[in-house]
């Protein structure tokens, strides 16, 4: 009512001085408006654990004040200046108001969007252990705001009266034609997305794809690389990835069976080679105790008696526990009088 009675009262004044003071009011009340927001409402969302309703609020705020102030100077222009001049400008007037709060819609739509999705694909790559929200996340929120953009200039269009099926069928055509002549590029950005959501590996572990084994340097949009026990960088384009066979050496744990071969001489105890060789295996502080360390007695060879450890290491880098174990069998096993023998050859000769 109050509100009422001072539209009222404007009405009876110069149409100037009311113009005036309904922009002076709009003014205010945007200030007072943005004020309450930066200051209570961020007061209570400080008391979440989560900064993203700070972050929404800091977004709309703008957007709010210069929607008020847009509101006001519309209604001042319509109701005191345009009706008293030329009344058909009204509704030109009210499309030009409207298409102004279109634009500041659009972008605090656009900036709300992007700090939602910025804020789950976050939380998604940290998971994954992934640097894919480096390329990931920029490119995704560029397309997101094209995509608002593009809607906002055509409502905007509408609004104007010019028609937009045509630009519609034009942007379709075009994005035909693009598809096909960045088909390969396309397909690897879905592959990477697909391996970001699916998350078959993870920076760091040990992955074997089209007979190429190596540790996973990083997860790009495109491609992943990985390093090569010879030190080599393979990249890898992502659509070989996610239509090929991928090994992955640390799931569902990084633990791996390590098997090595010893020949020993004939006539050596069998019981005391197992002994010793389980011995070395079970105080190595690389192999795991569970499960435990076996020795079985293979074969009888051409020139020795060979066995077999089977052992459990904590990672799939074993040449450091190869070169340990292997080590101190030999020091054990010359301590214990077992025998290495070299392939031997008898030739018998028969004279004529």
């Amino acid at each position: 009512m109050e509100l009422v009675k001072i539209i009222n009262t404007l009405d009876s004044h110069n149409p100037l001085v009311s113009f005036l003071v309904i922009v002076a009011l709009s003014i205010i009340l945007a200030r007072v408006t943005y004020w309450l927001m930066g200051t209570h409402l961020t007061i209570l969302t400080r008391r979440t654990q989560s900064d993203l309703d700070d972050k929404i609020i800091e977004n709309l705020k703008s957007p709010l004040y210069y929607t008020i102030i847009i509101v006001g100077f519309w209604f001042g222009l319509d109701r005191y200046v345009v009706n008293l001049v030329n009344p058909e400008y009204s509704d030109e007037l009210m499309r030009l108001a409207i298409i102004l709060l279109i634009v500041v819609s659009t972008v605090s739509v656009a900036r709300i969007l992007n700090t939602l999705i910025e804020r789950v694909a976050k939380k998604i790559t940290k998971k994954a252990k992934s640097t894919l929200d480096e390329e990931a996340i920029p490119f995704v929120l560029k397309i997101v705001d094209i995509v608002i953009y593009i809607i906002a200039f055509m409502i905007i269009l509408d609004q104007l009266g010019i028609p937009i099926t045509p630009l519609v069928a034009s942007l379709g055509i075009f994005g035909v034609a693009l598809g096909f002549g960045a088909q390969a590029i396309v397909s690897n950005l879905l592959a990477g997305f697909m391996i970001l959501f699916d998350r078959p590996f993870m920076r760091g572990e040990r992955i074997e794809i089209g007979g190429i084994s190596g540790d996973v340097v990083d997860i790009g949009l495109r491609s992943t690389r990985l390093k090569t026990e010879d030190n080599k960088l393979v990249v890898i384009p992502n659509t070989s990835i996610i239509t090929e066979n991928v090994t992955n050496y640390a799931q569902p744990n990084p633990h791996i069976k390590l098997m090595i071969d010893y020949g020993v001489a004939y006539g050596s105890d069998v019981d005391r080679v197992k002994e010793t060789i389980l011995d070395v295996a079970n105080k190595s502080k690389n192999v795991l105790k569970e499960p435990k360390p076996e020795v079985y007695f293979m074969e009888f060879g051409e020139s020795s008696l060979n066995f077999k450890l089977v052992c459990w290491m904590a990672n799939f880098r074993s040449f450091p526990v190869k070169d340990e174990l292997n080590t101190k069998i030999n020091d054990r096993f010359k301590k214990e009088g077992i025998g290495i023998p070299f392939p031997t050859r008898t030739i018998h000769l028969e004279k004529d």
